[in-house]
């Protein structure tokens, strides 16, 4: 039995999973399987597993399109190694992404999870860091549990976005993954932690591809609506008074993040957009007194998703790179 199995659900990423697979197979931690499991990809997606010939990597068809979250859940089902580790099928590991993991895990005996900071990359370039998640210590891995604090519980939300490099021990991870896409990783993540403890690793082991994100591409992943599934999740991982400040600080955590707006007008449709903006003073009514909040809300409204895609193209990039190039990128980290 491999220590890591590796887990990448993949739809139509013919030319993007050859690089992710690639990253993998450059890692200095080497006793791991992958199991890729395909959700009816019509682009070529097996042929470009299968060039790359590593008797490590394992391919499975679905017979059906499951979805996303059923895709992960199958890949789960899958997975025989001793810690599942998720990689999403565009995104690159840095070479030490596997040990690092696994040396988190040996911190404690009773580690379930492991998570991590990330960043964002596109125009096939993971060198450079476009945006950027926070880790929960610059300088050191640090172990964490539900019960933490609430600025340390709000660090920890902030990075459970992306499925690339969350890992999970594979003999508690018993709760099945949540039903709809943006909280299906996050979910047996949670529910993990709330039993046991996990690590909160300082640097920076993947990037996360921007270009081929479903987020983009598939406007009917924003329905239901991405924080009304979030909090619905949170709800059932966190309920009663005994996880009342656990459920109520991820509930304000998420609903402050306000500038998810401009995703939504520029990839849903006006409806969904209205609904989120809504969601958002429901769930966190202090929203109705933040400038922040109606800089968002009406300038999104306001402007025409085609203009808004090229003002964040034109913007983004300005305000982001200088703070983005402190970080230390996958090609740059070095053994702990």
């Amino acid at each position: 039995m491999a220590t890591f199995s590796v887990c990448i659900p993949s739809y139509n990423a013919a030319s993007v999973i050859g690089a992710t697979l690639e990253s993998l197979v450059r890692q200095t931690f080497t006793d791991w399987e992958c199991v890729v499991v395909d959700d009816g990809s019509t682009d070529g997606t097996e042929d470009a597993v299968r060039r790359i010939a590593d008797p490590r990597i394992r391919f499975f068809k679905n017979e059906r399109n499951l979805g996303y979250p059923g895709n992960l859940q199958r890949c789960r089902d899958l997975a025989q190694g001793t810690y599942i580790y998720f990689l999403a099928n565009d995104d690159i590991l840095s070479p030490l992404a596997l040990q690092r993991t696994y040396e988190a895990f040996q911190l404690a005996p009773d580690i379930a999870v492991v998570t991590r900071p990330y960043y964002w990359f596109e125009n096939d370039d993971p060198e450079t860091a476009i945006r950027y998640t926070v880790p929960l210590d610059t300088k050191q891995d640090r172990i964490i549990s539900a019960h933490d604090d609430d600025q340390t519980l709000r660090a920890i939300f902030d990075v459970m976005g992306q499925v690339t490099a969350l890992a999970y021990r594979t003999e508690w991870f018993t709760v099945p993954v949540n039903p709809h896409v943006w909280p299906a990783h996050i979910e047996p993540f949670f529910a993990m932690l709330k039993a046991h403890r996990g690590v909160f690793m300082h640097d920076y082991l993947v990037a996360v591809r921007l270009e081929h994100s479903q987020a983009r591409t598939v406007p009917k992943i924003y329905d239901p609506s991405p924080l009304w599934t979030w909090v619905n999740m949170l709800n059932s991982v966190f309920p009663g008074q005994e996880w009342k400040r656990q459920r109520s600080v991820g509930i304000d955590n998420i609903a402050r993040h306000v500038e998810g707006l401009v995703q939504l007008r520029k990839y849903s449709t006006i409806g969904c957009f209205l609904r989120e903006a809504w969601l958002y003073l429901k769930y966190r009514p202090l929203n109705g007194l933040s400038l922040r909040y109606w800089f968002f809300a009406l300038g999104c409204l306001f402007t025409p998703p085609a203009v808004l895609r090229r003002l964040v193209d034109l913007l983004m990039p300005r305000v982001t790179k200088a703070s983005a190039a402190e970080i230390q990128t996958i090609g740059t980290t070095k053994a702990a």
